[in-house]
Protein backbone atom coordinates (compact mmCIF):
# COMPACT_ATOMS: atom_id res chain seq x y z
CA UNK A 1 0.00 0.00 0.00
CA UNK A 2 1.39 3.42 -0.79
CA UNK A 3 -0.15 5.28 2.68
CA UNK A 4 2.15 8.22 3.61
CA UNK A 5 4.63 6.76 5.85
CA UNK A 6 4.79 7.95 9.23
CA UNK A 7 7.91 6.29 11.48
CA UNK A 8 9.27 7.77 14.17
CA UNK A 9 12.75 6.55 13.31
CA UNK A 10 13.76 5.02 16.80
CA UNK A 11 16.26 2.59 17.12
CA UNK A 12 13.42 0.31 17.35
CA UNK A 13 10.12 -0.91 19.30
CA UNK A 14 12.32 -3.27 21.26
CA UNK A 15 14.32 -0.34 22.47
CA UNK A 16 11.20 1.96 23.32
CA UNK A 17 10.10 -1.66 25.60
CA UNK A 18 13.48 -2.22 27.05
CA UNK A 19 13.18 1.77 28.25
CA UNK A 20 9.72 1.65 29.14
CA UNK A 21 10.58 -1.51 31.33
CA UNK A 22 12.68 0.49 33.21
CA UNK A 23 10.98 3.67 33.43
CA UNK A 24 8.29 1.28 34.90
CA UNK A 25 10.54 -1.23 37.26
CA UNK A 26 10.16 -1.28 40.92
CA UNK A 27 6.03 -0.45 40.00
CA UNK A 28 3.66 -3.08 39.85
CA UNK A 29 2.26 0.19 38.03
CA UNK A 30 -0.45 -0.79 35.72
CA UNK A 31 -3.81 -1.06 36.92
CA UNK A 32 -4.37 -4.11 35.09
CA UNK A 33 -2.67 -6.16 37.55
CA UNK A 34 -6.23 -5.90 39.28
CA UNK A 35 -7.61 -8.84 36.93
CA UNK A 36 -10.76 -9.35 38.31
CA UNK A 37 -12.34 -5.81 39.33
CA UNK A 38 -10.80 -2.36 38.64
CA UNK A 39 -14.03 -1.08 40.79
CA UNK A 40 -11.70 1.56 42.30
CA UNK A 41 -10.57 3.06 39.00
CA UNK A 42 -11.62 3.48 35.50
CA UNK A 43 -11.03 0.70 32.86
CA UNK A 44 -7.80 2.13 30.31
CA UNK A 45 -7.85 0.63 27.07
CA UNK A 46 -5.49 0.96 24.12
CA UNK A 47 -6.97 0.12 20.65
CA UNK A 48 -4.33 0.01 17.77
CA UNK A 49 -6.79 1.23 15.51
CA UNK A 50 -9.18 4.24 15.79
CA UNK A 51 -13.02 2.65 14.80
CA UNK A 52 -11.72 -0.13 17.69
CA UNK A 53 -11.06 2.86 19.71
CA UNK A 54 -14.50 4.01 19.14
CA UNK A 55 -16.27 0.85 19.82
CA UNK A 56 -14.49 0.35 23.21
CA UNK A 57 -15.83 3.98 24.35
CA UNK A 58 -18.97 3.68 23.10
CA UNK A 59 -19.25 0.74 25.56
CA UNK A 60 -17.30 2.29 28.68
CA UNK A 61 -18.92 5.41 28.58
CA UNK A 62 -17.63 7.53 31.86
CA UNK A 63 -16.54 4.09 33.44
CA UNK A 64 -13.41 4.18 31.11
CA UNK A 65 -11.12 5.68 29.19
CA UNK A 66 -9.62 4.59 25.35
CA UNK A 67 -6.40 5.88 24.00
CA UNK A 68 -6.29 5.49 20.05
CA UNK A 69 -2.73 4.83 18.78
CA UNK A 70 -3.26 5.06 14.82
CA UNK A 71 -6.45 8.12 14.96
CA UNK A 72 -4.97 9.87 11.35
CA UNK A 73 -5.74 8.47 7.89
CA UNK A 74 -2.44 9.38 6.99
CA UNK A 75 -0.81 6.66 9.16
CA UNK A 76 0.19 3.26 7.71
CA UNK A 77 -0.44 0.66 10.06
CA UNK A 78 1.54 -1.71 8.68
CA UNK A 79 4.91 0.26 9.10
CA UNK A 80 3.74 2.39 12.19
CA UNK A 81 6.99 2.11 14.71
CA UNK A 82 5.49 3.48 18.22
CA UNK A 83 7.45 5.81 20.34
CA UNK A 84 7.84 5.76 24.35
CA UNK A 85 4.51 7.40 25.07
CA UNK A 86 2.64 4.74 23.08
CA UNK A 87 4.60 1.77 24.88
CA UNK A 88 3.90 3.19 28.39
CA UNK A 89 0.36 3.89 27.53
CA UNK A 90 0.11 -0.25 26.47
CA UNK A 91 2.01 -0.94 29.80
CA UNK A 92 -0.93 0.34 31.93
CA UNK A 93 -3.44 -0.54 30.06
CA UNK A 94 -6.08 -3.21 31.58
CA UNK A 95 -7.25 -3.69 27.40
CA UNK A 96 -5.62 -3.76 24.86
CA UNK A 97 -7.75 -4.37 21.03
CA UNK A 98 -5.40 -5.22 18.14
CA UNK A 99 -5.74 -6.06 15.14
CA UNK A 100 -3.85 -9.53 14.81
CA UNK A 101 -2.60 -11.21 11.72
CA UNK A 102 0.37 -9.00 11.19
CA UNK A 103 -1.40 -5.77 10.58
CA UNK A 104 -0.17 -4.32 13.79
CA UNK A 105 2.48 -6.95 15.26
CA UNK A 106 4.13 -3.58 16.63
CA UNK A 107 1.40 -3.81 19.26
CA UNK A 108 2.57 -7.40 19.68
CA UNK A 109 5.71 -6.44 21.12
CA UNK A 110 4.75 -3.72 23.47
CA UNK A 111 2.05 -6.31 24.99
CA UNK A 112 5.10 -8.62 24.99
CA UNK A 113 7.42 -6.46 26.14
CA UNK A 114 5.07 -6.23 29.74
CA UNK A 115 4.41 -10.00 29.83
CA UNK A 116 4.73 -9.55 33.90
CA UNK A 117 1.54 -7.59 34.00
CA UNK A 118 -2.12 -9.02 33.28
CA UNK A 119 -2.98 -7.05 29.91
CA UNK A 120 -6.12 -8.60 29.00
CA UNK A 121 -5.39 -8.63 24.86
CA UNK A 122 -8.53 -8.84 22.26
CA UNK A 123 -6.87 -9.94 19.11
CA UNK A 124 -9.68 -9.89 16.09
CA UNK A 125 -7.92 -11.99 14.06
CA UNK A 126 -8.51 -15.09 16.75
CA UNK A 127 -11.61 -13.73 17.72
CA UNK A 128 -13.12 -14.48 14.08
CA UNK A 129 -10.35 -17.73 13.83
CA UNK A 130 -8.06 -16.70 11.04
CA UNK A 131 -4.76 -17.24 10.89
CA UNK A 132 -1.63 -15.32 9.94
CA UNK A 133 -1.46 -15.31 6.09
CA UNK A 134 -5.38 -14.52 5.97
CA UNK A 135 -6.79 -11.31 5.08
CA UNK A 136 -6.09 -8.79 7.51
CA UNK A 137 -8.54 -6.22 6.44
CA UNK A 138 -11.05 -7.40 9.09
CA UNK A 139 -13.07 -4.36 9.52
CA UNK A 140 -14.65 -4.57 5.91
CA UNK A 141 -16.82 -7.78 7.40
CA UNK A 142 -20.06 -6.28 8.26
CA UNK A 143 -20.29 -8.54 11.35
CA UNK A 144 -16.54 -8.05 12.56
CA UNK A 145 -17.63 -5.06 14.92
CA UNK A 146 -21.01 -6.67 16.42
CA UNK A 147 -18.52 -9.13 17.08
CA UNK A 148 -15.83 -7.35 19.03
CA UNK A 149 -18.54 -5.12 20.71
CA UNK A 150 -19.89 -8.40 22.28
CA UNK A 151 -16.92 -9.31 22.96
CA UNK A 152 -15.66 -6.41 24.95
CA UNK A 153 -18.72 -6.39 26.86
CA UNK A 154 -17.84 -9.81 28.14
CA UNK A 155 -14.60 -8.61 29.26
CA UNK A 156 -15.48 -5.26 30.36
CA UNK A 157 -18.11 -6.85 32.54
CA UNK A 158 -15.27 -9.27 34.10
CA UNK A 159 -13.07 -6.11 34.67
CA UNK A 160 -15.71 -4.29 36.65
CA UNK A 161 -18.93 -6.46 37.47
CA UNK A 162 -20.66 -2.97 39.22
CA UNK A 163 -20.74 -1.67 35.72
CA UNK A 164 -21.81 -4.62 33.82
CA UNK A 165 -25.28 -3.51 32.96
CA UNK A 166 -24.38 -0.35 31.70
CA UNK A 167 -22.01 -2.19 29.52
CA UNK A 168 -24.57 -4.69 28.25
CA UNK A 169 -26.96 -1.48 27.45
CA UNK A 170 -24.54 0.50 25.80
CA UNK A 171 -23.03 -2.87 24.11
CA UNK A 172 -26.71 -3.41 22.60
CA UNK A 173 -27.25 0.07 21.84
CA UNK A 174 -23.95 -0.12 19.68
CA UNK A 175 -24.85 -3.36 17.57
CA UNK A 176 -28.04 -1.31 17.31
CA UNK A 177 -26.22 1.21 15.44
CA UNK A 178 -24.07 -1.16 13.10
CA UNK A 179 -27.21 -3.48 12.49
CA UNK A 180 -27.18 -1.22 9.22
CA UNK A 181 -24.25 -3.21 7.78
CA UNK A 182 -25.06 -6.42 7.52
CA UNK A 183 -29.00 -5.47 6.55
CA UNK A 184 -26.90 -3.34 3.54
CA UNK A 185 -24.67 -6.59 2.81
CA UNK A 186 -28.14 -8.64 2.34
CA UNK A 187 -29.51 -6.58 0.05
CA UNK A 188 -26.98 -6.17 -2.21
CA UNK A 189 -26.66 -10.32 -1.83
CA UNK A 190 -29.66 -10.67 -3.54
CA UNK A 191 -28.97 -9.36 -7.03
CA UNK A 192 -24.56 -10.20 -6.70
CA UNK A 193 -25.49 -13.32 -8.17
CA UNK A 194 -21.30 -14.60 -7.81
CA UNK A 195 -20.48 -11.56 -9.85
CA UNK A 196 -16.64 -11.22 -10.58
CA UNK A 197 -15.11 -7.92 -9.32
CA UNK A 198 -11.64 -6.62 -9.75
CA UNK A 199 -10.20 -4.54 -6.60
CA UNK A 200 -6.91 -2.47 -6.48
CA UNK A 201 -6.12 -4.18 -3.47
CA UNK A 202 -8.00 -6.49 -0.96
CA UNK A 203 -8.98 -3.88 1.41
CA UNK A 204 -12.60 -4.77 0.91
CA UNK A 205 -12.80 -8.36 -0.39
CA UNK A 206 -13.86 -9.55 3.26
CA UNK A 207 -17.04 -7.58 2.25
CA UNK A 208 -17.09 -8.39 -1.20
CA UNK A 209 -16.97 -11.89 0.20
CA UNK A 210 -20.04 -11.47 2.43
CA UNK A 211 -21.99 -9.62 -0.40
CA UNK A 212 -21.54 -12.54 -2.82
CA UNK A 213 -18.85 -11.14 -4.99
CA UNK A 214 -15.53 -13.53 -6.20
CA UNK A 215 -12.49 -11.32 -6.84
CA UNK A 216 -11.31 -12.24 -10.41
CA UNK A 217 -7.58 -10.87 -9.98
CA UNK A 218 -6.19 -11.49 -6.47
CA UNK A 219 -2.52 -11.72 -7.86
CA UNK A 220 -2.85 -7.80 -9.40
CA UNK A 221 -4.20 -7.07 -6.25
CA UNK A 222 -1.72 -8.88 -3.83
CA UNK A 223 1.11 -6.86 -5.60
CA UNK A 224 -0.34 -3.55 -5.09
CA UNK A 225 -1.11 -4.73 -1.37
CA UNK A 226 3.02 -5.56 -1.08
CA UNK A 227 3.96 -2.24 -3.01
CA UNK A 228 5.39 -4.47 -6.15
CA UNK A 229 4.74 -4.49 -9.54
CA UNK A 230 2.45 -6.71 -10.95
CA UNK A 231 3.30 -9.52 -13.33
CA UNK A 232 2.66 -8.22 -17.13
CA UNK A 233 0.17 -11.18 -17.60
CA UNK A 234 -1.88 -10.30 -14.48
CA UNK A 235 -1.97 -6.32 -15.95
CA UNK A 236 -2.79 -7.73 -19.30
CA UNK A 237 -5.78 -9.57 -17.88
CA UNK A 238 -7.36 -7.10 -15.76
CA UNK A 239 -7.17 -5.06 -18.82
CA UNK A 240 -8.94 -7.67 -20.62
CA UNK A 241 -11.47 -7.83 -17.97
CA UNK A 242 -12.61 -4.13 -18.00
CA UNK A 243 -11.89 -3.93 -22.03
CA UNK A 244 -14.69 -6.64 -22.35
CA UNK A 245 -17.14 -5.89 -19.34
CA UNK A 246 -16.30 -9.38 -17.31
CA UNK A 247 -16.27 -7.73 -14.13
CA UNK A 248 -18.99 -5.78 -12.76
CA UNK A 249 -16.74 -2.96 -11.10
CA UNK A 250 -13.57 -2.29 -10.10
CA UNK A 251 -12.95 -1.28 -6.59
CA UNK A 252 -10.05 1.55 -5.81
CA UNK A 253 -8.06 2.30 -2.61
CA UNK A 254 -8.31 5.82 -3.24
CA UNK A 255 -4.94 6.04 -0.91
CA UNK A 256 -3.18 4.04 -3.07
CA UNK A 257 -1.27 6.50 -5.74
CA UNK A 258 0.39 3.41 -7.51
CA UNK A 259 0.52 4.26 -11.41
CA UNK A 260 -1.02 0.53 -11.95
CA UNK A 261 -3.89 1.31 -9.93
CA UNK A 262 -4.21 4.74 -11.50
CA UNK A 263 -4.36 3.31 -15.12
CA UNK A 264 -6.63 0.58 -14.12
CA UNK A 265 -9.30 3.21 -12.97
CA UNK A 266 -9.02 5.56 -16.18
CA UNK A 267 -9.62 2.51 -18.40
CA UNK A 268 -12.44 1.73 -16.14
CA UNK A 269 -13.82 4.62 -16.83
CA UNK A 270 -12.89 4.70 -20.59
CA UNK A 271 -14.59 1.43 -20.97
CA UNK A 272 -17.45 2.62 -18.36
CA UNK A 273 -16.66 0.34 -15.63
CA UNK A 274 -18.40 1.21 -12.66
CA UNK A 275 -15.35 2.23 -9.73
CA UNK A 276 -16.38 1.64 -6.11
CA UNK A 277 -14.30 4.50 -4.18
CA UNK A 278 -13.00 2.87 -0.96
CA UNK A 279 -10.17 3.60 1.94
CA UNK A 280 -7.99 1.65 4.48
CA UNK A 281 -8.63 3.87 6.84
CA UNK A 282 -11.62 5.71 8.63
CA UNK A 283 -11.91 8.99 7.11
CA UNK A 284 -11.74 12.07 9.65
CA UNK A 285 -14.84 13.09 11.09
CA UNK A 286 -16.78 9.89 10.05
CA UNK A 287 -18.10 7.06 12.12
CA UNK A 288 -17.04 3.23 11.44
CA UNK A 289 -20.66 2.63 10.29
CA UNK A 290 -21.03 5.66 8.23
CA UNK A 291 -17.81 4.97 6.74
CA UNK A 292 -18.93 1.47 5.68
CA UNK A 293 -22.10 1.87 5.00
CA UNK A 294 -21.14 4.87 2.43
CA UNK A 295 -19.08 2.32 0.84
CA UNK A 296 -21.37 -0.53 0.47
CA UNK A 297 -23.78 1.83 -0.48
CA UNK A 298 -21.84 3.04 -4.04
CA UNK A 299 -22.15 -1.09 -4.57
CA UNK A 300 -25.89 -0.67 -4.17
CA UNK A 301 -25.97 2.12 -6.19
CA UNK A 302 -23.93 0.33 -9.04
CA UNK A 303 -26.70 -2.79 -9.15
CA UNK A 304 -29.49 -0.62 -9.04
CA UNK A 305 -28.16 1.33 -12.09
CA UNK A 306 -27.47 -1.81 -13.66
CA UNK A 307 -30.90 -2.93 -13.12
CA UNK A 308 -32.00 0.33 -14.78
CA UNK A 309 -30.46 -0.44 -18.08
CA UNK A 310 -31.21 -3.74 -18.78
Amino acid sequence: MNLVRQKSWLTGCLLVIGVVALMLSGCTATTSSQSKTTTTAHIRVVASLDFYGEAAQKILGSAGTVTTVINSPSIDPESFEPDIATAKRVAKANVVIQNGLGYDSWMDRLVAGNATSQIHTVTLGQLLGRKMGDNPHLWSDPDLMITMTRQLVKQFSQLDPTHAADFQRRGAAYERQLAILPRLVRQIKQHAHGQAVAVSEPVFSLALQKMGYRVSDPHFAQAIEEDSDPTPADITQLQNQIKHHKIAFFVENTQNSSTNVATMVKLAHQYHVPVVRVTETMPVHQTYRDWMAGQYRQVLRIQQEARTSE
